[in-house]
């Protein structure tokens, strides 16, 4: 059954036409405006064709997510949204306080619970706030409040490539390819749900701490964006701040001395592990290897309704557990699905781009420059899309699921593996072997 039926808001009409094209109009004219993209150093011709290709992916999203996805975040995330646009009108009060309350008996505790916690729903009432707020314009149209999103998420991709251009100054297109085109981050950040907004905060995150450290420029305003985008980090998922917290610190103290960064970042993350695999005897309450294993409880119930459903050994708060399926946890993020092995056309193209990550990875190990030096940023990237990597991959056994967590921490290890390689070497190879020819 078309998903039309259910919800006649999402139909569309002339004028919801018209309003997207408008719409797209002023968007593209905002970017050779906004000092923020104009500064990049991106052409405008060039912006605003990244920009409509973003477009034209969101398009294809929000076909699937109404005609050919049996359940969709996207969809259902939008008619709350239109319910509290409803709820603004009909009662404004309830509207600006209802975020606040929680309607469960133990308080504000089950931080890092997936079920019966105030925190686990506030991250759905966000986006159905910010929804809400789109709809004022968009005459609660799907696609036009995709549209929005898409604009918002935009800023997150420029900021990466102004970040990693400073230190990749000679690597523009492998840039644009490892940021702008990646076929997971293009496509699941295109649809309406947490990741493009996550993407949206690390760039923001990465991209002021970075000026900060390497060319002072302390500001308290870089401080306060921070703080606040660390904030909807929290409010989004919490697991990733505290997943970001040790990457950040290691940031900092290898900045202070970048030829120690790798050694900086293994003793942080060391003495980072000893604390999550002690946090249980600490309190309780804290027991972070505890939660993780109820993380991996709850996607096991959920994967039994899925079609993309792995199987995936049980975890138990223990190191040694931990230690014992992380082999698998790697096999899940970084080599599922396998291209060998596929027979839904709809994650081809996710395993051609693990494929493609697999084969530059190869030539990263035996064509890389010679000579470089990698930056604490570079070091950052690595071990916190890595750690991210390995949490989908201990508890997520779907792996449409999978694909779309990963997403966004893929572009940290496209980045430096693409950059570092030299291209050169590689180039009069096939030319001399061409000749040869």
């Amino acid at each position: 059954m078309n998903i039309l039926t259910n919800f006649p808001h999402l139909k569309h009409s002339c004028l919801n036409y018209l309003l997207f094209i408008f719409y797209t109009i002023l968007f593209c004219w905002l970017i050779t405006r906004i000092k923020f993209f104009t500064q990049s150093g991106l052409s405008n011709r060039l912006l605003i064709t990244l920009f409509l290709l973003r477009i034209f992916t969101l398009i294809i999203s929000c076909y699937l997510n109404v005609n050919y996805f049996p359940v969709s975040d996207s969809v259902a995330f939008h008619k709350m949204g239109i319910e509290e646009y409803n709820l603004l009108f009909q009662d404004p009060h309830a509207y600006f306080v209802n975020i606040f309350r929680n309607y469960y008996t133990h308080g504000y505790s089950r931080l890092f619970d997936d079920s019966q916690s105030y925190w686990n729903n506030l991250k759905t009432n966000l986006l159905a706030k910010m929804l809400s707020i789109f709809d004022l314009i968009s005459f609660k149209n799907f696609f036009i409040n995709t549209l929005f999103y898409n604009f918002l998420v935009f800023f997150g991709f420029v900021a990466l490539y102004r970040v990693f251009i400073k230190i990749f100054t000679e690597s523009f297109y492998q840039l644009i390819f490892c940021i702008f085109l990646l076929p997971s981050a293009l496509f699941f950040t295109s649809m309406i749900h947490r990741d493009g907004l996550i993407l949206l905060s690390l760039s923001m995150i990465i991209y002021h701490l970075f000026f900060i450290l390497n060319n002072d420029q302390f500001t308290w305003k870089r401080i306060w964006i921070i703080l606040f985008f660390l904030i909807v980090i929290f409010l989004l998922r919490n697991f990733v701040l505290i997943t970001l917290i040790p990457a950040m610190t290691a940031w900092i103290i290898a900045q202070k001395n970048s030829k120690y960064g790798f050694l900086t970042f293994v003793a942080v993350y060391a003495f980072t592990s000893v604390l999550f695999f002690s946090s249980g005897y600490i309190s309780p309450r804290s027991n972070l290897p505890k939660y993780v294993v109820s993380r991996q409880s709850s996607f096991i119930e959920i994967g039994k309704a899925g079609n993309s459903t792995i199987s995936i050994n049980k975890l138990s708060p223990t190191f040694k557990s931990f230690l014992n399926n992380a082999p698998q946890a790697f096999d899940h993020v970084l080599l599922r699905p396998y291209l060998s092995k596929i027979t839904d056309f709809e994650y081809l193209p996710f395993a051609l781009e693990i494929f493609i990550l697999e084969i530059l990875f190869l030539l990263f190990i035996f064509f890389r420059k010679k000579n470089y030096q990698v930056h604490p940023l570079i070091y950052f990237g690595v071990f916190f899309s890595l750690s991210m990597l390995i949490i989908a991959g201990y508890t997520v056994p779907i792996i449409g699921a999978i694909v779309r967590y990963r997403s966004i921490y893929l572009i940290f290890l496209f980045v430096p593996i693409t950059c570092y390689i030299d291209w050169e070497t590689i180039q009069k190879m096939i030319t001399n072997f061409i000749k040869r020819k």
